[in-house]
């Protein structure tokens, strides 16, 4: 019997166009724009500095909010939220394209980007996963999880705990508004925590034919330097770039870094022979 195909969220994009378009080889075709995919328990928000820097760049943005991330949506009948379903989602989005797209994913988003890469290799031109490569799943996050799910709702101590190890000291304003996740319903905030955890499907990775950028932040706490070198090392079509004086959250805490990284990966991936 054939498996079901997962159930498609319709989701909020928030597209933005560079006031300059990056720089093509002549009869090449434009640039194709970046998809970018946040983590758990976080906002298109968290990505403001570094759509910044792209758009400096000359670079198309289109910020995607994951299935029940943002405040107007409303999810189908059915809906289960995995890796799977989301990722389904999101090559809804990719399809408007004429051609294949950049994708980039923080954290979960990251293994929503590698799971939609294996699954519709034809939507994706190259994949980014910052602050992300498969690995079982941190122990810390798994026991948080896991008791919260027991007790129905994310508390002020686990909240206050994940922020701190994903972005460190923090000034009041932009605390507000990096936590603004944790204010999702937990109807949308446990399953797809639970989806993180689970991670990435084990033969996804091998299956990802497009080219992979591991940016890592040299201090991160939650994906260490050893598992990013460990996961590259293992296919050729991978690249890793450390980013020193950053943690988990690399493309906040060093977006212009994380900006040039990137950039230079897709000329790369452009140059590429066919």
């Amino acid at each position: 019997m054939l498996e079901e195909p997962p159930a498609v969220a319709a989701l909020h994009v928030d597209i933005r166009l560079p006031a300059t378009a990056a720089m093509t080889t002549p009869g090449q075709p434009s640039q194709p724009p970046v998809l970018l995919l946040h983590g758990w328990a976080s906002t298109s928000a968290y990505w403001e500095p570094l759509a910044t820097e792209l758009l400096d760049a000359g670079r198309t943005v289109w910020i995607v909010d994951l299935p029940g991330y943002h405040r107007a949506d409303v999810l189908p009948p059915g809906f289960q939220w995995t890796l799977e379903s989301a990722a389904a989602s999101v090559a809804a989005i990719a399809a408007r394209n004429a051609s294949p797209v950049h994708i980039a994913g923080h954290s979960m988003g990251g293994s929503v980007a590698l799971t939609l890469a294996a699954a519709y290799p034809e939507l994706v031109a190259s994949v980014a996963l910052i602050g992300m490569v498969p690995a079982p799943p941190n122990e810390g996050f798994k026991s948080m999880l896991e008791s919260q799910l027991r007790q129905g709702f994310i508390d002020e101590a686990t909240r206050a705990n994940c922020m701190k190890a994903w972005f460190g000291a923090l000034t009041v304003e932009d605390e507000r508004l990096l936590s603004q996740g944790f204010e999702l319903p937990f109807g949308v905030l446990g399953p797809s925590g639970l989806a993180a955890m689970a991670g990435v499907d084990a033969d996804d990775p091998e299956r990802v034919a497009a080219p992979t950028l591991v940016i890592a932040g040299v201090g991160d706490r939650l994906r260490s330097l050893d598992q990013a070198e460990a996961f590259v090392a293992a296919s050729p079509l991978r690249r890793l770039v450390a980013i020193p004086h950053a943690g988990h959250s690399v493309h906040w805490e060093q977006p212009h870094a994380c900006a040039l990284a990137l950039g230079a990966f897709w000329n790369e991936c452009r140059q590429a022979p066919a």
